[in-house]
Formats: C-alpha cells, sequence, structure tokens
C-alpha cells in the first residue's frame, strides 16, 4: 500500500464538500486519518473513528475500519467493512483506491485460509485495476495468484487441541526454538518463528516426510534481495509436540509449507541448517501462547481475555506497540530472530544520535538465500520497554539501508536478547496483546 497517503488525501476530497456544516474541522480531521494509517498506527486510527465514528462520512469511516480490523486481525469484521464501504462508494471514481481496498480484502481472505476467493480477488484486480498497478504490484500479484490457485481445494487450515498443552522447546546452533513436529510418524525438529510469513520445509524434509509437493516454482523474496524459487506443500495431518513425552500435543490439518531446496536453507559459512519452520499462520491459528525462560511453549485452551491492544498485524507480520524515552516505536516480533535490531526507519529518525554513539560497522543478517551484508552502526546499549516490562539491551545493530530488513515500515525488530530477560512472554493473538512477566 505505497500510494495510500494520495489515495486517502484523494478519499477526503471526495467526502469534505459535502460536510461543511460540521462544528470541527473535517479536512484536518480526514488528513490525520490518512497520515496515521501511512505510518501504520492503526491504535490510533482506531481510537480516533471510535470516538468520532457519529460525525464522520460512513463510507470514510468503513474504509479505515477495515484498515482497522485487519490490522486487530478481525479478517471477517475487516471484510465486512469492505463490503461496506463499496456498497456505498459507487458515485467515486478512484480506481487507485479501490485497487487498495481489494487488496486488503485478498489479505483477509488468505488468513481466512479462503484460498479459492482470495484467487478470485486477485483476478479480479488484475483484470480491471491494472493500469493503476505498478510494475511491482503486477509482479506481485501474479506471483501470489499462481500460489491462491495452487492451493484453492487445500481445505482450511485447523488447529485441534483439547486441553491445555505444554510442550518442551530445544535450542539449534544458532539458538533459536525449535519445536518437534511430526508427520507421518517421522519426527523433526522446525524452528518456532512468528517472524516467518509461511512455514517452511527443505525439499529433502518434505520428501522424508512424505509430504505431497505441488510443484509451481513461484519467486520468494530473500533477505539478499534475491528472488528464490519455491514450490508448494500442503501437509493433511500434522502433529506440534512429543507423544512420547508430556504426550500433550496440537493437532494440525491442511498446514501450508514452503518448500525451499535445502541449499537455501543451508547457512555454510556458519555449519547451520534450517530442516522446517513453523510459520505465523499457524502460530496466529493457536490464539494464545505462553513461552517461558525454560523453554516451555504453553498453549491454553481457553485464551484469556486481556485488554488494551499494544500489537497489530502488519500483512504476516505481528508488530508490537514499544516505549524509548517518552517515544512509541513499533517493532516487528520475530521469535526468530536471536537479537533484537533497530531499521532504517529508527536511524533516520535518530541519525544524530545514532552516529553520535554508535560505532560504525559493516552488519550481516541471514534468511532463505543466504547471507547479507549491509552498512549501519551498533550502539552500545539501548533500553526499550514493551508494556510496564522494561530492558537495557548491549550491542544493538542499527541498519542504515533498507537491505536485509524484514520490514522498513516499522523502527525495529524485537528479538530473544529482549524475550529472555523475563521468566514468561504471554501473547494473545486473538486480543492483540503481548505480555512480559
Amino acid at each position: 500500500m505505497k500510494n495510500l497517503f494520495a489515495i486517502l488525501l484523494c478519499l477526503l476530497c471526495f467526502f469534505s464538500e459535502a460536510q461543511k456544516s460540521r462544528p470541527f474541522d473535517e479536512d484536518k480531521f480526514y488528513l490525520e486519518l490518512s497520515l496515521l494509517a501511512q505510518k501504520k498506527d492503526f491504535f490510533e486510527v482506531k481510537e480516533l473513528l471510535t470516538a468520532n465514528k457519529t460525525r464522520i462520512d460512513k463510507e470514510v469511516y468503513f474504509y479505515y475500519w477495515s484498515l482497522v480490523e485487519n490490522a486487530f486481525s478481525n479478517f471477517k469484521e475487516s471484510n465486512e467493512a469492505i463490503e461496506d464501504f463499496l456498497e456505498g462508494a459507487g458515485a467515486m471514481n478512484n480506481d487507485s483506491l479501490f485497487k487498495e481496498i481489494l487488496m486488503v480484502k485478498q489479505l483477509n481472505l488468505v488468513n481466512l485460509f479462503e484460498y479459492k476467493d482470495a484467487y478470485l480477488t486477485n483476478q479480479y484486480i488484475l483484470d480491471n485495476f491494472s493500469h493503476v498497478c505498478t510494475k511491482e504490484e503486477m509482479a506481485d500479484l501474479s506471483n501470489t495468484g499462481s500460489i491462491w490457485k495452487a492451493l484453492e481445494n487445500s481445505g482450511k487450515q485447523h488447529i485441534n487441541h483439547s486441553a491445555d498443552v505444554k510442550i518442551q522447546l530445544s535450542r539449534d546452533n544458532a539458538k533459536l526454538a525449535n519445536v518437534p513436529v511430526i508427520v507421518s510418524g517421522k519426527t523433526k525438529n522446525f524452528v518456532f518463528d512468528t517472524g516467518a510469513n509461511f512455514s517452511v520445509i527443505q525439499r529433502s524434509v518434505a520428501l522424508e516426510m512424505g509430504c505431497e509437493i505441488i510443484p509451481i516454482q513461484f519467486d520468494v523474496s530473500a533477505i539478499t534481495g534475491a528472488k528464490v524459487k519455491s514450490d508448494l506443500a500442503v501437509v493433511k495431518e500434522l502433529t506440534i509436540g512429543d507423544p512420547g513425552g508430556s504426550g500433550q500435543v496440537v493437532k494440525c490439518e491442511n498446514v501450508v509449507f514452503l518448500v525451499f531446496d535445502d541449499k537455501d536453507l543451508t547457512f555454510s559459512e556458519v555449519n547451520y541448517s534450517i530442516q522446517g519452520i513453523i510459520g505465523f499462520p499457524v502460530i496466529r491459528n493457536l490464539e494464545e501462547i505462553h513461552i517461558t525462560k525454560e523453554d516451555e511453549l504453553i498453549i491454553p485452551k481457553n485464551p484469556e481475555v486481556y485488554g488494551k491492544s499494544n500489537m497489530i498485524l502488519n500483512g504476516f507480520v505481528p508488530v508490537v506497540q514499544v516505549i524509548q524515552d517518552s517515544d512509541t516505536l513499533q517493532f516487528s516480533f520475530d521469535t526468530g530472530a536471536a537479537q533484537t535490531s533497530l531499521n532504517s526507519a529508527y536511524y533516520w529518525k535518530y541519525k544524530k544520535r545514532v552516529e553520535k554513539k554508535g560505532k560504525k560497522q559493516t552488519l550481516k543478517s541471514g534468511g532463505a538465500g543466504g547471507m547479507v551484508e549491509y552498512e549501519g552502526y551498533v550502539l552500545p546499549k539501548v533500553t526499550i520497554s514493551v508494556g510496564l516490562s522494561e530492558v537495557t539491551l548491549h550491542d544493538i545493530q542499527v541498519r542504515k539501508d533498507h537491505v536485509g530488513e524484514v520490514s522498513a515500515d516499522f523502527d525495529g525488530n524485537l528479538g530473544q536478547d529482549f524475550i529472555k530477560q523475563f521468566d514468561e512472554m504471554i501473547i494473545s493473538f486473538k486480543y492483540s496483546n503481548i505480555l512480559f512477566k
């Protein structure tokens, strides 16, 4: 949604003429909404919409509310708001706006595992709005469309556990949390990673575990900036946990994996290989997870009700509110990252501070497709908090440019060095909340 700011200004202009009798400055209000949406500050957008729902045009409300519901994981409600917006916005002549809102609808459908409808929405955008798509958007729509088409008859993902579940995690050579995964009677340890947009598996492991591979060879953007080819596998039955240990397991149906060639998940420089990853679509579907300092993964049968939210979704990436001094920042949240890091957005926001206190270095990051080097700084210490939980971290990397960033829109990425300072981390996907105890 790179052009969201310009599009929302058009929306502002369309509706503002009819509202001159309002007792508040509607132009200023709409501009504030568009700026907040551009920054993905949907916490504030939600508050403003809730407080002013009866004072603004219903189409404006439905448009922004669909973005809010998407950000807070209410995908069905987001699509309902989109339908309400489209029903009342027929007089508008703004194809760019319709394209953007339909792309949100497509994302909602994917998160609801309604792949056939996601494919149909994808094709509708390509057929009717290609003239307002960038080359990058066209390529992405064509690429993702092939995924949803391949999955249209695969069935919805479903998670089942009849009681509270406790699973002992292990640590691999990269100190990442691994969970035992059983497919067709074979057990492997997969990285448990909220930062992975999809679950991932090595081709040789997929074949060993009897997974049926769908050979579509679509492009996945690697951390190096290159494109890595991937196929798909839909695992009809998958168990997370060790039935021979505690006996407590989670049963998963119709789990989608990206299938990478072994070389793309092997890092010879550090003698490390990833067999597979349990990614965000599965983890989010668990609704609530607890990870203790002793590396126990606890999955309650009945999620607790939590108060004020401090987490949103950006596509398939969880984003948490982080406080530094008196500033509210937004960090992507990645249980698969050993270290917290700061992005180029942070560098440019605090350029003078970073260059004064940091040491300039060539930094490295790894991911599917290999390692990447980039220019940046190392700050000796940074004190940040999530909610009431504060930590001072040391030797924090700051990226100067976008190279190697998971999400350039946010200030940083929260990693295990923060998480491990606490006895327990609770993530409620149902109530969009992260809590450290």
